[in-house]
């Protein structure tokens, strides 16, 4: 196949007869390796071992409970006995979780809960993504992984080799330490007004991220064996020769704390239940070096329940955000809601199988700030340049020198991200509860969205800033049904779950599209814009008389794109959408069963209309560029296009080296790469046996569980050459994981 797209590129093939025949028989290891780099590089399981301890106890006065965790997962990486340290992508972490309840007084309550956690991270020297590109990308014919002196193999083009990056290329050790600490205090003023409690909070939780490198280089050599007696073994080095290195870096240090006052009163009289509640709190979120975040509310809520039927809601919140200048730092968000439970009104008194018929909405003005408006970007900011003779905004002095405004420009205006949110739905419930359904429909428009207007040209060499300009509208349905009965011992249940999600570009601020199907304002949210692929090319001829994409050599057997407005040529014009069109839809089942000290459990959870774009230069293009060489090619170039099976291909012609018009002309995407990525995966699957207390009371009085349980068991989906959730090829995979343990109570 590399013969034949050196060809196609109208160069010479570099395979011979002979060359074919020794990677066939494999009678040259060394000049014609076949190395499975999956296999050399990965194990086949990673084992994962957890350990939980809690205790628990207390009196009326005083309760206490204390949680310790030990959670080590190794990593697929291969590793060597020969270091002394580990190199494999594992992950141990540490848990300590404690919580005291105190009852002071009978009216005043305090609770202490502390919260720690310390993950240590490792991974080889070279950086896990680093390897696992590696495996994709290169050929099993690149280089042998030893030489026959035993060092590791390699060549002009591949100076790093995979086993030498994974167990000879030093280690990288991650650390995270959390701590939370929280104090909530209770006072019952029922003495002074019956109902009323007053509640304060206060959190304080940090967080520091910071890595260890100790990673190293090794090189690699081309073995040439000697041509002849008076000749020796020849073995070219290549790479860099690097010693371990020995730093450390701070990644990230976070701070929180967290403040709240709230008063509660709660009472009823007849029939009528009511409860109320005003709160004031605080964040301060600092993230290294940065000024703080401090956003703050006000707010009030009620709730009015009349008899269990009748049901009402409102609540009001002023809301504070410090990155927004004076006049713009308060929003003013509400909702209220109502419901009505029908199966209590009189007239299905008498209708004894239903137990529950409750209508309900919703509505309400939400905002969001906090990770959206930037870091101060009402504030114009500046910088000194003595660099002369260049042209930027600002201020300059006589010799030159000046101030420049730095980039993007300011925007004053910048305020709070916006919503209008809708929900109605349905409870039900029949047959003394054995059968449960819920529906929900929700209508959330959002408007004041931060985005950069797309009709901004860079005439003065600055980037704009995002304004509240955007409009997006968000739609859909949600709905479960649940049956659970039992049959004497044997107690069962099942749900099903469906949603369906659609979305809506309102409005952005976009260049002038001559066409409808140009246009990103009335699509999906997310869509993906493109040019529509029409079949391959199969003759010069063809290519002759069709439009085309200017500044491409185009050959027989490349992707044909249509021409949708019909002007001759290939461009930006013809681009619509060709993917995330389609409302998406989730679906799930969870069922299980307990009976006689058993019990079993599964749930499964899919998708469908769900694209996955795969233009992907490693696993797509075939024989992609590496140095003096080529890389890997994979399952879908078998059925490429070729003279003799033009009307069967489902793949362009072959290239050695890349074919970006095939694979993303002027970086645009196409129809063609676009597939399914609808799928279906059983996501958990447990079964445990508790012995019977009978046959355990005796060892301590304890209560003794054995379990099982398996995650991501089985995938099934519709495009099979990358997994459905994680189409990355760099990225770590989702990991089938089987366990088994044993829980004991005492």
């Amino acid at each position: 196949m590399l013969n034949e797209a050196l060809q196609n590129n109208g160069t010479s093939p570099v395979y011979t007869p002979s060359d074919f025949e020794a990677f066939k028989n494999g009678t040259d290891p060394y000049l014609h390796p076949n190395v499975n780099w999956y296999n050399t590089a990965l194990k086949e399981t990673a084992p994962i071992s957890s350990y939980n301890l809690n205790v628990k106890g207390g009196g009326e006065t005083a309760r206490y409970f204390v949680g310790l965790g030990y959670f080590n997962q190794q990593g697929l990486f291969e590793s060597s006995d020969e270091n002394s340290y580990d190199t494999n992508f594992d992950l141990k972490r540490y848990l300590i979780t404690s919580k005291l309840d105190v009852d002071v007084t009978e009216d005043f309550k305090l609770q202490l809960s502390l919260f720690g956690r310390i993950e240590d991270g490792l991974q080889p020297g070279a950086g896990a993504e680093n390897i696992l590109s590696s495996i994709y990308t290169t050929p099993n014919n690149a280089y042998p992984v030893l030489n026959p002196n035993d060092s590791y193999g390699g060549n002009v083009s591949f100076t790093n080799n995979i086993l030498s990056q994974t167990v000879n290329s030093g280690y990288i050790k991650d650390s995270k330490k959390d701590a939370i600490a929280t104090l909530d205090l209770n006072y019952d003023l029922h003495n002074f007004v019956e109902g009323l409690s007053v509640k304060a909070l206060s959190s304080i939780s940090t967080q520091n991220r910071s890595a260890t490198i100790r990673s190293k280089q090794g090189l690699v050599y081309q073995y040439q064996p000697a041509q002849d007696e008076d000749e020796v073994d020849s073995y070219t080095p290549f790479g860099n020769l690097n010693s371990q290195s020995n730093n450390f870096v701070s990644v990230a240090t976070s701070r929180y704390w967290y403040g709240q006052l709230a008063l509660n009163y709660e009472t009823n009289f007849g029939n009528h239940f009511l409860e109320g509640k005003l709160l004031g709190d605080q964040y301060v979120i600092s993230l290294n070096y940065d000024l703080p975040q401090r956003p703050a509310d006000l707010a009030a809520n009620v709730k009015y329940n009349y008899a269990g039927k009748y049901f009402a809601e409102a609540a009001v919140n002023r809301a504070y955000y410090n990155r927004y200048r004076p006049g713009k730092q308060w929003g003013t968000f509400y909702a209220f809601g109502a419901g009505w439970d029908m199966a209590q009104e009189g007239f299905l008194n008498q209708v004894t199988w239903v137990d529950q018929l409750k209508l309900r909405a919703v509505y309400g003005k939400t905002g969001s700030g906090i990770d959206n408006s930037g870091y101060y970007l009402w504030r114009q900011s500046y910088f000194e340049s003595p660099v002369t003779n260049i042209y930027l905004q600002g201020y300059s002095d006589a010799l030159g020198n000046g101030v420049y405004e730095n980039s993007p420009l300011a925007n004053p205006n910048i305020t709070w991200e916006k919503g209008h949110k809708l929900n109605v739905g349905v409870d039900i419930s029949l047959f003394s509860n054995h059968l449960n359904f819920t529906a929900d429909y929700y209508y959330d428009k959002y408007y004041d969205l931060l985005q950069v207007r797309g009709k901004s040209i860079a005439l003065i060499g600055f980037a704009y800033p995002p304004e509240n300009i955007g409009e997006n509208l968000f739609k859909g349905i949600e709905t479960s049904l649940t049956y659970q009965n039992n049959v004497g011992d044997f107690n069962y249940f099942v749900t099903a779950n469906w949603s369906q999600n659609s979305s809506e570009v309102l409005f952005m601020d976009e260049q002038f599209k001559p066409q409808e199907y140009n246009k990103r304002t009335g699509q999906p949210v997310g869509t993906r814009f493109g040019l529509v692929a029409d079949g391959f090319y199969n003759s010069p001829e063809e290519i002759a008389e069709s439009p085309v994409i200017e500044g491409f050599e185009i050959q027989p057997g490349d992707i044909r794109y249509k021409d949708l407005n019909s002007d001759g040529v290939i461009d930006q014009f013809d681009q619509k959408p060709i993917a995330n069109t389609k409302p998406l839809s989730f679906y799930g089942l969870t069922a299980g069963f307990n009976f006689k000290g058993f019990d079993f459990s599964i749930l499964l959870q899919g998708v469908y209309n769900r694209n996955i774009y795969v233009a992907d230069n490693v696993l797509q293009s075939g024989f992609q560029g590496i140095g003096q060489s080529y890389g890997q090619a994979y399952k879908p170039v078998i059925n490429r296009w070729t003279p003799e099976t033009a009307e069967t291909a489902t793949y362009p012609r072959l290239s050695a080296g890349g074919n970006t018009y095939n694979l993303n002309p002027n970086g645009w995407s196409t129809s063609f790469w676009v597939k399914s990525g609808d799928f279906v995966r059983i996501k958990n699957l447990s079964l445990g046996y508790t012995l019977p207390l009978n046959w355990t009371k005796g060892f301590l009085g304890s209560q003794i569980k054995i379990f099982a349980n398996a995650s991501n068991l089985f995938t099934g989906a519709s495009y099979e050459l990358v997994d459905p959730e994680v189409s990355n090829f760099t990225n770590y995979p989702i990991q089938r994981v089987v366990s088994g343990g044993l829980n004991l109570k005492f």
